[in-house]
């Protein structure tokens, strides 16, 4: 089997839930196609300018790939990575992940057999999940009150929300205790600051978090401050959560060596791929710590059911209205897995066609 032909498209898909008040979500996409009659998909979403950049790129690396066959993952690797070397961290792994993802979706459809499979099988029919795609910072106490309670009548069991924009801890407290009060003390729940603190707001907010049971404290101060994050592991009792913002699998052995993470997160995009989120995994495994995904469940949910070891996945729907059956959860609330071949997504086509976006 060789590889033919690709196109590259930019297609805006709506949002479930506004973003910081976006509604729609651009996604940049890779149609691999096979001699045998196979597609296969890739995708990633950013927002800002630089989505027609990752068409481009995309566009003329997949070029390169014509005649290879798309089983030899390694091989192909090191045909983008020579490719994209110059460009840096960030443009070159979103690449090269965009790829990845979709010459595993053609091995799985070539083999008959769903990707999760095809890394081991490790669940065979749902794996745990939280909901992410709402509780923003622009959320106010009574939005962040109701919108919990919605979801765990969805029958969500876990969600995270976001702090890190409020002026006085009081306020970022108070956030933390009207999301307790609303779903219970049953419902597990998780704080996001997006690197917005420092080290001693880090630790004032720990103590807070805490005192609600929130299980989780991610990214609260930059992302490249191994000590800083080593500093919070050893001080507090929440589990400090964070990784999202690495580029390729290496940066994860310094927050291993340092024991800088309770729990790694690893984004399939940001490092390269699954076969390099496989890597991030096995260092995380190496330090003995759980590790999650982050965005694109899609993804995510092969890793999860696919590897042992991953705690939970990222329920976040903004890509999900771009096929023709989003994913769901099931009436335990944990995201069910897809049986399908491959990576189990179809485009839907409709959308495609009507929200396509000039390359």
């Amino acid at each position: 089997m060789k590889i033919t032909s690709h196109e590259v498209i930019i297609v805006n898909v709506p949002m479930e839930a506004a973003l910081m008040g976006r509604t729609e979500s651009p996604h940049t996409i890779l149609r691999l196609r096979t001699d045998e009659g196979i597609e296969g998909i890739g995708w990633a979403f950013i927002f800002g300018p630089m989505g027609p950049a990752l068409a481009k790129a995309l566009d003329g690396v997949a070029e390169l790939l014509h005649g290879e066959d798309p089983m030899l993952r390694e091989h192909i690797d090191g045909i983008v990575d020579a490719a994209t070397s110059g460009s840096g961290p960030g443009m070159s792994h979103y690449v090269r992940a965009v790829i990845n993802f979709a010459v595993w979706d053609i091995t799985g459809k070539a083999l008959g057999q769903p990707v999760w499979k095809l890394l081991g099988g490790a669940h065979a029919k749902s794996v745990t999940t939280y909901a992410s795609g709402w509780l923003w910072r622009d959320y106010d106490l009574d939005a962040l009150d109701k919108t919990a309670g919605e979801l765990v009548e969805r029958g969500f069991t876990s969600m995270k929300f976001r702090c890190g924009a409020e002026a006085r801890m009081s306020d970022e407290a108070e956030r933390a205790r009207v999301m307790r009060n609303a779903v219970g003390d049953d419902i597990t729940i998780m704080v996001d600051i997006n690197q917005g603190w420092d080290i001693p707001r880090a630790m004032e907010g720990a103590r807070h978090f805490e005192a609600q049971n929130v299980y989780w404290l991610e990214d609260p101060i930059d992302y490249r401050d191994v000590q800083g994050y080593a500093q919070l592991v050893n001080a507090t009792d929440i589990s400090i959560t964070h990784g999202e913002y690495n580029y390729g699998f290496e940066p994860f052995g310094p927050i291993a060596d340092h024991r800088a993470a309770d729990i790694f997160m690893i984004d399939a995009h940001h490092v390269g791929g699954i076969d390099a989120w496989k890597r991030a995994a096995d260092i995380a495994t190496s330090a003995f710590r759980p590790f999650v995904t982050h965005l694109s469940p899609e993804i995510a949910v092969h890793l999860a059911a696919g590897i042992n070891g991953v705690k939970t996945v990222e329920f976040m729907p903004w890509s999900f209205n771009l096929w023709e059956k989003p994913m769901d959860i099931n009436a335990e609330g944990e995201l069910i897995v897809p049986q399908e071949p491959g990576l189990g997504v179809t485009l839907n086509e409709d959308l495609v066609k009507s929200n396509r976006m000039d390359v």
